[in-house]
């Protein structure tokens, strides 16, 4: 029996999990775009899964091309370059990897948020260069009994407020309708969720349908004293919004995992230092990202064996 076709469709998925794949499977790809265009036009008919990762697009024009196939497996959380109606519409399943990763990146989630309350960065530096011996350092700002509102509750935005919890905050959420049998309290709008927040969460997807969700007015709704943590997408966030409200002391501080243009980050933020800045470390474990192509492989494998 000839063994399941499948397309590694991006660069992005890693070594380890496509000789995985390969042992049970023949694999195409990955490849650059020429390459990719090759594999397709001559075995786009017996294509039966994809790996792929939400940085490479999987549009309607290229599923069109792949009449066999039955299941794609996305590697990351986010889905930003897939066309996940036309998928709905032929029927095929789409997994990705938020199980996997929704601890790791609740837990840089918490850190960032104690960082910019605490100012850690700024006070490493202050220690560093001599100027405790001369100055105290300025008080930070507390998270303990605090509120902190989740712009999305699923893996990750549950996983971030399981934490908060026991931190002793009070989580609240915004998402477009209620999560069942879920007692935080639902806002219905991003602005209203800022308003009852003195830290606010980004945990929803990006793509096209949130770009600029978290404008200038949600961010003026926060104030003076609050914190905007962002481990989802840097799209969502009106960064040139943002950085004014930072220098200005309209918003308290940051800390951010994720940018509009990353790795692109403007000089003005760069330089303020009540804003903690990572290098899009969500999920940047050894133990998570071997998870993460584990569930790929997992996802698959269903072809091998349909229910």
């Amino acid at each position: 029996m000839r063994p399941v076709t499948i397309l590694v469709l991006s660069s992005g998925v890693p070594a380890a999990t496509i000789a995985a794949l390969a042992e049970r499977f023949d694999v195409l790809g990955p490849g650059d775009a020429p390459e990719i265009e090759a594999l397709v036009s001559s075995h786009g008919a017996r294509i039966r899964g994809i790996a792929t990762t939400g940085k490479a697009r999987l549009d309607r024009a290229l599923l069109a091309r792949l009449p066999a196939l039955e299941l794609v497996a996305c590697y990351s959380a986010g889905l930003d370059k897939i066309d996940t109606e036309a998928l709905a519409e032929r029927g095929i399943p789409l997994t990705n990897s938020s199980t996997a990763l929704a601890d790791e990146v609740a837990d840089l989630a918490i850190a960032l948020m104690v960082m910019a309350r605490r100012r850690l960065v700024a006070a490493d530096a202050h220690v560093r260069s001599g100027a405790w011996a001369k100055d105290a350092f300025p008080l930070g700002r507390s998270v303990t009994g605090r509120r902190i509102g989740l712009l999305g509750l699923g893996h990750i935005g549950s996983a971030i407020a399981r934490r908060a919890e026991a931190m002793g905050m009070q989580p609240r959420y915004c998402t477009r309708r209620p999560v069942a049998e879920c007692a935080y309290p639902h806002h219905a709008d991003a602005r209203a969720l800022a308003a009852d927040s003195d830290v606010f969460v980004i945990a929803c997807p990006g793509g096209t349908a949130n770009r600029g969700l978290v404008d200038r007015s949600v961010i003026a709704a926060l104030g003076p004293d609050a914190t905007l943590v962002n481990i989802a997408r840097g799209e969502i966030v009106d960064e040139p919004a943002l950085v004014e409200a930072l220098a200005s002391g309209r918003l308290g501080s940051a800390g951010l995992d994720v940018f509009a243009d990353e790795p692109d980050v403007p000089l003005a933020l760069r330089r303020l230092d009540n804003v903690v800045l990572a290098p899009h470390l969500g999920s940047a474990t050894i133990e998570t990202r071997t998870a993460m192509g584990e569930s790929v492989v997992r996802s698959l494998e269903r072809l091998l064996n349909p229910v």
